[in-house]
């Protein structure tokens, strides 16, 4: 599963870059809540059958509610934050909380709301090896590493048995938005996708 992550400082993102995602079979997005026109974006975007929106970066239980009546489909969160992953569960919106430690991923994984934990910031702590650090002593945990993670690193974390990658800067990059590269995009997303694919298939070999 590769997710999209739009973090945007300066402007709002226009339907085009979802579309550009969706066309590249890119089809979880997290539209992280400090982008200018979050919210717009994912009540536009909430009952599409292209795409999952969900909203990023939710660290209280105002952001959190603000995303739910958003129509918001999951959070992803930089932290562990109770409030958040509580809101989640009461709405049955799964949660991808933030967490590095071993000890900070099985809190995060015992949530209820919680259906996989973003292992955030992967790429300074060893990328790759970390994380198959982490899946020796626990393998059932679903890991969604993210930061720093590019196209080769997208196959190796598919390889090592993760549920996703969120990617951010080196799949949708604010130039790339304000020049309007939607066919650049849409390429970006699918050697993204191929990427996972075949890592996917060497885990399950």
């Amino acid at each position: 599963m590769i997710i999209a992550i739009i973090r945007l400082r300066d402007i709002a993102p226009p339907d085009e870059l979802m579309e550009a995602m969706a066309e590249g079979g890119v089809d979880q997005i997290e539209v992280t809540l400090p982008t200018p026109g979050s919210l717009d974006l994912i009540r536009r975007w909430s009952g599409s059958e292209l795409i999952t929106v969900g909203a990023g970066t939710v660290r209280d239980h105002a952001g959190a509610e603000a995303a739910r009546d958003a129509g918001a489909r999951f959070f992803v969160t930089p932290t562990i934050d109770h409030d958040v992953l509580d809101v989640a569960e009461q709405a049955s919106i799964v949660a991808y909380p933030g967490a590095l430690s071993p000890t900070e991923i099985e809190t995060a994984y015992r949530h209820p709301a919680v259906a996989g934990v973003k292992v955030f910031p992967v790429g300074t702590v060893g990328g790759p090896s970390y994380i198959k650090a982490v899946k020796d002593p626990m393998p059932d945990v679903p890991l969604v590493p993210t930061g720093g993670v590019g196209v080769a690193e997208a196959e190796a974390y598919a390889a090592l048995g993760c549920l996703g990658v969120g990617v951010g800067s080196s799949l949708v990059s604010e130039d790339a938005v304000r020049a309007g590269d939607w066919t650049g995009l849409t390429q970006k997303a699918k050697a993204f996708v191929d990427s996972w694919a075949r890592g996917v298939a060497a885990f399950t070999r």
